[in-house]
């Protein structure tokens, strides 16, 4: 079962993956400024130390570097992610966050409650009819005019099982172009998307994402269906 593959993963791997995402680089901190600056422009009043943007983060790990960027950017964070362990590490970097462990699709907020949603590394471990599902249950918590920010893979697979440091893994992924539509089919607007390798293309072998591509991607929502 994809779920507990990914969850066990994650537990077993917690501190090293702690000490490699903490040197790795990565355009998460971009992507993450864009859902930003669009909650600034977005709402329909300025975001204040009174009055924050509220961020949704699927797939938090150990709170850093996204969680922490938020926070220190004046966000009101909830955090999931699917790993314990990881949520624990996360639990002493960003104790100011809401954080919430399991299953990202068994999540339940209100309709338009986020001025945004980070989701890297995270949506592409479920399978990708899924993956569809969890963009429309995104696109009904954000509020009208605000922003998703996240990552998939690029390749055309249903199943893709490997190692990670060790460890099975799950991922899940559309070509690129069926991606993008995944996107646009669940109602979001403005869909942008670029394939960048990881590492600028600069890791060495011995980097679990040497050579590989990711998609990223920012849509917004601009209305209320």
């Amino acid at each position: 079962m994809s779920y507990k593959t990914v969850e066990q993963a994650y537990d077993s791997i917690a501190d090293w993956y702690l000490t490699w995402v903490e040197g790795q680089r990565s355009p998460r901190e971009s992507y993450t400024d864009k859902v930003l600056q669009n909650a600034s422009t977005a709402s329909n009043s300025a975001s204040t130390p009174s009055n924050p943007p509220r961020i949704l983060e699927l797939g938090a790990g150990a709170g850093v570097p996204i969680t922490r960027m938020l926070l220190d950017r004046g966000a009101q964070v909830v955090a999931n992610d699917i790993s314990a362990a990881q949520l624990k590490l996360a639990a002493a970097r960003c104790p100011e966050a809401t954080l919430v462990p399991g299953d990202m699709l068994a999540l339940d907020f209100e309709p338009s409650s986020f001025d945004g949603v980070v989701g890297f590394y995270s949506i592409f471990h479920l399978p990708r009819k899924e993956q569809r599902t969890m963009l429309a249950q995104i696109h009904a918590w954000l509020k009208p005019g605000a922003m998703l920010a996240f990552n998939l893979a690029t390749m055309d697979e249903e199943e893709i099982h490997g190692e990670f440091m060790g460890h099975g893994m799950f991922w899940s992924s559309y070509a690129v172009e069926d991606s993008v539509q995944m996107v646009k089919d669940v109602g979001f607007e403005s869909v942008e998307a670029e394939e960048l390798e990881a590492g600028d293309g600069k890791l060495e072998e011995s980097d679990p994402d040497f050579g590989v591509k990711f998609l990223w991607i920012t849509a917004r929502k601009w209305s209320n269906k």
